[in-house]
Parts: structure tokens; sequence; C-alpha cells
């Protein structure tokens, strides 16, 4: 029986995972790991400019190195992520049970328009790092609900204690 969870979120940007992985986090005293973050300790992209699937890649490889780290050190962590399609679901699912772990993939639903209404505003305001919209459009258009794949769907604005309760 595996000792800890990986919770792997999976949705389009600025579908609201980050504030749900905040809360599971705190609900269950476990660690985020976030590629946006690791991106800002790296000081990539902190200007709003496009980043190459190359460099994403680099990012997501130190993610991943480090969320394994914590999982084989007997530890459940939160892994906030776009995750846009089976592929990239099932390389964090076998993250998880190379190190011990049961992964949890979590949907977050958004649509489209709302996403860019977030995305739009955090723009204007800046409450969170700027996104290139060229990012976005790819995050969007690449994005693949996890249908026919063991997930839980958080809805985008669900009140997040109750789904948590419910759900976890």
């Amino acid at each position: 029986m595996p000792r800890n969870v990986l919770y792997i979120l999976s949705g389009m940007s600025f579908a609201g995972k980050s504030v749900l992985a905040t809360a599971i986090a705190e609900r269950k005293g476990v660690q985020v790991i976030d590629p946006d973050g690791v991106r800002i300790e790296m000081e990539l992209g902190l200007g709003g400019e496009f980043l190459s699937a190359e460099v994403w890649g680099t990012i997501h490889a130190e993610a991943e190195a480090r969320a394994k780290a914590i999982l084989e050190a007997g530890h459940s962590l939160v892994y906030d992520t776009t995750a846009f399609d089976k592929g990239q679901r099932d390389e964090l699912r076998g993250l998880a049970y190379q190190s011990g772990a049961e992964p949890v993939v979590i949907a977050v639903k958004i649509e489209r328009d709302e996403a860019y209404r977030r995305w739009k505003r955090n723009n204007e305001t800046l409450e969170r790092f700027a996104v290139h919209i060229d990012d976005f459009n790819m995050c969007a258009e690449a994005f693949k609900y996890p249908h026919g794949e063991p997930h839980l769907a958080y809805e985008a604005g669900q009140d997040l204690d109750a789904w948590i309760t419910n759900n976890l």
C-alpha cells in the first residue's frame, strides 16, 4: 500500500489550479511543487516573454526532480501543473509509482473564455506573474480533459473546503 500521495493538478492556465493546490496543501499539511515557481526561481520569463518548449522542458525536469525527492522521502505533495494530455499525466503517474506514492489526478474544469478573462485581468493587475498570450493560447489549445482516465473533477469556483472534504 503506498505510503504517500502525489496530487497531480491538471487544467488550463488560470483555471484555479494554484488556488486549489494551496488549499489542499494547507488542509493536508503537504508541500506544493509548481513548475511556475521553479521558473521564477530560475529567473525565466519574468517579463512575460514567451518561453520555448525546450526551456519549459528544463523547468519541468527540475520540478519533477524536486517532486521525486520529496516523494522518495516518504512525503505526499501537490504537483501544480497544466498536465496537458494523457501522456504528461501518465509520466507524472509513473513518477508517483516509481517513488512509492499513489497518484491522484485532479482535473480543474473551466471554460476557455473564463480562463481568458482571468488571464487578461491578471495581466492588467499582475496579481500573479505576467503570462505571454502565446503561452496562454498554447496551453489552452494543448489541454485535453482526462476523459476515460482515473481522475477527480473540480469545477472552477466550487467551495474548496467542501470539495476537499468530500473528495480527499
